[in-house]
């Protein structure tokens, strides 16, 4: 048995190179690692205080207003179990990320070479992944759900070698990612619904009718297993409602920033996705000419109907990312989900080199092949990730501080979040003003006390309420402290926001103006401390108020 065992471990080795690299590389990629200061995103920050609310029993949609999907919220609020004050504990989250990706592309590489030089092209796959600005911070929904559509792919390549007879696990598997992947952002399963709609209508013309029961029944069972526990948790907090309001509706009336029709509405996508494919020379290489190449080729794909529906899914999958945006409007870490349609045609010419120039990867030189491919690997990330430069390597970077100071200084998320937490009695009460959640919530330990505990990328036209609740709190001063931004280098009571763009956040995640609240802001509140920093290319200043 003991001999059982070694051999086992010994044949999966692979598993822990993987492991080891994906924490190597995270590390020097993501915001939540530990060699970083501070995960800056005002998006992850969000996320990770309605995933802490929920951990402490204030429900996401009906207590507090937020629109991405509750698996999102639940695995932030698992990570804030792990460090309350920081998005540390979603590190781990992001290497196993990674991990499933090199996986997956493992798995695929695996079925036409060997084991050696698929471990060898598994290792290049992060360069995929954790291309910048595409994955900017780390821990976006496209970069956890990149596995997820990475594994359909896999299943269709499966399929393909088997005359598209799918495995009951394999429809069982990609019902659970479709409902993971509703209830985290429904506008990523652009690749499933084409999958599916094209194999139910491939199974009844073939007449395939078991194929038809497999896909119908074992998918519905994975989508139960994703979807069920949600649907009775909503039903027993009486937040259902609550939910396809805001997940549902909000998202599509209020986030469209098209209002064309539908049919323009996806040309328009379609734009987009054949402007990012000309971005960038790797890019190009893998996507544009890297398509061209797996259409006429058979290196990948057995028949024209896989072809297709690759070709297909990829398309519908770009589509619906970037469905109701102009040109130039779109949040670049969306188009991070293009990515993993651009990985097969990298991993295909990679195993088609390795077979036409007869590489062999042996037990004698497979150590000195598989470290060299990682710190190869590891060179293109720095090449097109440069997160590092922002990390605890570089102190008082302008990601910390614009102060010219050799000594050590703390970002201002930090230096606030202590004087709140050493200054209130109990966990802090405190409101974010005017713009996306700055990460005050996160390490000041406080829970939002108000309904929109953040300000959002809507203009104040299209939701007066936002702003104006927030006001009223002040008004009022529920909160015992407001934080708030404005531009490097002006107060207060001077600044009426962008004259270009009215009432919404610009650049910078700096709010709307501040000049119209000042006067009952400053009679209710003192300005404690304030703190000068870079983000997104802004020169920021954060401002801490007390209330008096």
């Amino acid at each position: 048995m003991f001999v059982k065992i070694k051999d086992w471990l010994s044949k999966r080795a692979y598993l822990l190179f993987f492991l080891i690299i994906s924490i190597w590389f995270m590390g020097f990629a993501s915001y939540t690692s530990p060699l970083f200061y501070f995960d800056y995103s005002p998006d992850n920050n969000c996320f990770f205080t309605v995933g802490k609310a929920l951990m402490h029993g204030i429900l996401p949609y009906k207590d507090v207003f937020e629109q991405k999907g509750p698996y999102v919220y639940l695995i932030h609020g698992i990570a804030s179990l792990f460090n309350g004050h920081s998005l540390l504990g979603m590190f781990p989250f992001e290497v196993l990320s990674l991990f499933l990706s090199m996986y997956i592309v493992y798995k695929i590489a695996r079925m036409y070479t060997y084991q050696l030089a698929a471990c060898a092209i598994a290792i290049l796959m992060p360069l995929f992944q954790l291309f910048h600005p595409y994955y900017n911070y780390g821990d976006t929904v496209e970069s956890l759900l990149f596995a997820a559509m990475l594994s359909l792919i896999y299943t269709l390549l499966k399929a393909d070698r088997n005359q598209f007879v799918i495995a009951r696990w394999d429809w069982t598997l990609q019902g659970f990612l479709v409902g993971l992947t509703f209830l985290m952002k429904y506008t990523l399963l652009g690749g499933w619904i084409i999958f599916y709609l094209a194999m139910f209508g491939y199974y009844v013309k073939k007449k395939m009718w078991p194929e038809i029961s497999k896909l119908i029944g074992w998918s519905a069972l994975g989508f139960a297993i994703a979807v069920g526990p949600w649907l009775i948790f909503f039903l027993a907090t009486h937040s259902l409602g609550d939910f396809f309001h805001v997940y549902f509706y909000e998202n599509m009336h209020i986030y469209m920033l098209s209002n064309n029709s539908v049919f323009a509405k996806f040309i328009e996508s379609l734009t987009i996705y054949s402007s990012f494919l000309r971005q960038d020379p790797l890019i190009f290489l893998c996507g544009f000419l890297g398509y061209v190449y797996l259409l006429f080729s058979r290196s990948a794909f057995k028949s024209a109907w896989g072809k297709m529906l690759f070709v297909m899914m990829m398309v519908v999958n770009a589509a619906f990312i970037v469905y109701g945006y102009h040109s130039g409007q779109v949040y670049q870490y969306y188009e991070l989900a293009f990515f993993p349609y651009l990985v097969i045609p990298g991993v295909f010419a990679l195993i088609n080199a390795i077979k036409r120039f007869d590489v062999k990867i042996t037990e004698k030189n497979e150590s000195m092949v598989l470290i060299s491919r990682a710190l190869l690997s590891f060179f293109l990330v720095l090449g097109v990730n440069d997160n590092i430069l922002s990390s605890r390597i570089f102190p008082n970077n302008g990601s910390v501080t614009l102060n010219q100071t050799n000594k050590p200084q703390q970002p201002a998320q930090i230096e606030f979040g202590r004087i709140m937490r050493a200054q209130s009695k109990g966990r802090p009460t405190m409101l974010n003003y005017g713009s996306i959640d700055m990460g005050f919530y996160t390490t000041s330990g406080a829970l939002p006390s108000t309904y929109y505990f953040q300000n959002y990328n809507i203009p104040h036209s299209k939701a007066p309420e936002i702003l104006d609740s927030q006001l009223n709190v002040i008004k009022k001063h529920q909160v015992q402290w407001v934080v708030l931004n404005t531009p490097a280098g002006k107060k207060i009571n001077k600044w009426n926001g962008s004259p270009t763009i009215s009432g919404k956040i610009i650049s910078g995640n700096i709010n709307p103006g501040t000049k119209k609240i000042a006067k009952p802001l400053l009679k209710n509140y003192r300005v404690v401390t304030n703190h000068t920093q870079n983000f997104e290319s802004a020169n920021v200043t954060y401002w801490l108020l007390k209330r008096k």
